[in-house]
């Protein structure tokens, strides 16, 4: 039986989207009836990237599936479900923050005086690696200095993860940082 490797998010309490589903890891679940996209079954993605258009929790998981699957573009849905490994919220917290640094310059290009945004994107590298009180303190102040800019930021991101090359970096970034984790 052929096994998929997918990635999902289920709530705090490892329950699915609508809560019909209480997860355990490593233990299989097992959905009846005929599957439908969005609809009924066990749902995933198979690229990390693409799962993150499916957070439907604050908990991320690797996940495997087996019996009946159906495949669409950024998703599948299945039979048979398992969660394996849970991925560390810095994980995402560490892909944004990289995310947020290769198009910081589309920013600083347009507001060549305006330092908030690499303040706050240095400060929140600062508390990723050393989550300290004093560092805590230094990312809120300088998220807070940042808010201003951070609506024409995003903008500017937005329109360069557009690109089909900048998608193909995000997911390979995303898939090294998870086996950085998981070798950790």
């Amino acid at each position: 039986m052929e096994i998929i490797k997918g990635y999902r998010f289920v709530t705090d309490d490892l329950k699915s989207q609508h809560g019909k589903v209480q997860w355990v890891v490593g233990e299989w679940q097992k959905q009846k009836g005929k599957l439908v996209l969005c609809g009924h079954g066990f749902h995933a993605s198979q690229r990390p990237l693409d799962s993150l258009n499916y957070n439907f929790g604050i908990r991320w998981f690797e996940c495997e599936a087996r019996g009946n699957i159906l495949k669409d573009i950024d998703k599948f849905c299945a039979s048979e479900m398992r969660l394996v490994r849970e991925i560390p919220n810095k994980v995402i917290q560490e892909f944004a923050i990289d995310c947020a640094w290769r198009v910081l310059h589309i920013f600083e290009r347009e507001y060549p005086t305006d330092k908030r945004p690499r303040q706050t994107l240095e400060a929140a590298k600062a508390y990723l690696k050393f989550p300290t009180g004093e560092n805590l303190e230094k990312l809120n102040a300088a998220s807070a200095a940042a808010r201003a800019a951070a609506w024409d930021a995003a903008w500017d991101a937005a329109w360069a993860a557009a690109s089909a090359a900048e998608q193909k970096w995000q997911n390979r970034h995303l898939l090294n940082l998870i086996r950085k984790e998981n070798k950790g």
